[in-house]
This record gives C-alpha cells, sequence and structure tokens, in this order.
C-alpha cells in the first residue's frame, strides 16, 4: 500500500447516520469533508446564489437574502428538467473544491490516517472510481426513517430516495459496510477497526 493516506468514499441511504460515521473518524485524527459542506459554502457564493435566482425565481432566498436549502429542494424535486439544471450547476463545482481539499488532506504533516469524502450520491453520480475504498453505511429502514422523522424530512423521503440505488444495491457495490444500528461505542469500534485495518502504514 502507497504511504499517502487512502481516499475513502463514504456513502449510505438517507437516515443511515452518514455523518455519524463522519464524526467517528474525524475524533480519530482522519481528514473528513462531506459533499453537503461544500453545497453548503457554495449556496453563499454570489454568482450561484444569482444564477439560482435567475432559474429558480427570488423566492429561493431567506429573509436574510441567503439561499435558503429548502426553498430550492421544493423548486427541483419532482421537476426532472430543474434537478438537471441544479446538478449541472453544482457538480462541477463540488468536484474542484473536492479535489483540492484532497490534494490538500494528503499533504498534511503527519499525514491523517485516512482521508474521508462523505457523498450521498456516490455511486448515482458515477464517482467509484474516485476512491481507493469505497465504505457504505447501513441500517434497518425503521431505524432510517425514524431518524429522518426526527429532523423533519419523512415528507420528503419518497421523492429523494426515488434518485439513489436500493440500500441492497449500494451494499453489494460497496468494499466494505458499516452498520449504524447500535449505540456509538459500538459505532467507534467498527470505525478503529476499519481505520487500523486500511490507514497507510
Amino acid at each position: 500500500m502507497s504511504d499517502r493516506p487512502p481516499l475513502i468514499g463514504l456513502t449510505g441511504a438517507i437516515g443511515a447516520g452518514k455523518s455519524t460515521v463522519l464524526r467517528a473518524f474525524a475524533v480519530r485524527g482522519c481528514a473528513c469533508l462531506s459533499a453537503d459542506t461544500i453545497v453548503h459554502a457554495l449556496y453563499h457564493r454570489g454568482r450561484v446564489r444569482d444564477a439560482l435566482v435567475a432559474r429558480l425565481g427570488a423566492d429561493v432566498l431567506g429573509a436574510d437574502g441567503e439561499v435558503d436549502r429548502v426553498a430550492v429542494a421544493r423548486h427541483v424535486f419532482g421537476d426532472p428538467e430543474a434537478l438537471a439544471w441544479l446538478e449541472g450547476l453544482l457538480h462541477p463545482l463540488v468536484e474542484a473544491e473536492m479535489r483540492t481539499w484532497v490534494d490538500e488532506a494528503r499533504t498534511q504533516d503527519p499525514p491523517p490516517p485516512l482521508v474521508v469524502y462523505e457523498s450521498p450520491l456516490l455511486f448515482e453520480a458515477g464517482l467509484r472510481a474516485r476512491f481507493d475504498r469505497v465504505l457504505v453505511v447501513t441500517a434497518p429502514d425503521d431505524v432510517r426513517r425514524a431518524r429522518v422523522s426526527a429532523r423533519g424530512g419523512l415528507a420528503a423521503l419518497e421523492a429523494r430516495e426515488q434518485r439513489m440505488w436500493a440500500p441492497e444495491e449500494r451494499a453489494a457495490a460497496a468494499d466494505d459496510v458499516i452498520a449504524n444500528d447500535g449505540d456509538e461505542r459500538a459505532l467507534q469500534a467498527q470505525v478503529d477497526a476499519y481505520i487500523a485495518r486500511y490507514a497507510a502504514p
């Protein structure tokens, strides 16, 4: 194995607990970033904000003049043409930011044990080849739905999941799987074992 830290693609179904797993990697010194964090930052860029207003309307802005992500979602989910436009706007920008971040993470001194990038649409967006390994987070459907309901997203769950691979399809395509259906101590133990197995020597 190379002495550079491996790049791990982290993904999973909605409500599987990807963010919790990402934090478990972070507390062990891994370099961690979520695609969602990049998108959030991009929405603060003037040209992205202006493009959204021009295409979707001024109601995508909140009272503070910043992009309201919930309003954007209302516009694009259920409208394939608008969704394709949004992805065409954001995906190249996200990829550029991700590549810069990976390069910087891999040149840290000392290097992190692993570089972990979380992307909910990793397989769907054709990103598999970018990573040394892909790790899928799984959880039972009832657990996932309870998590999504707790954050008020249950109504949009079906529409969002229609764009995603089925959980069993995603798990079959992964290099590794972590089950996030227990307590955080058990989850951290799985993450620690994963780091011990794949971290660069």
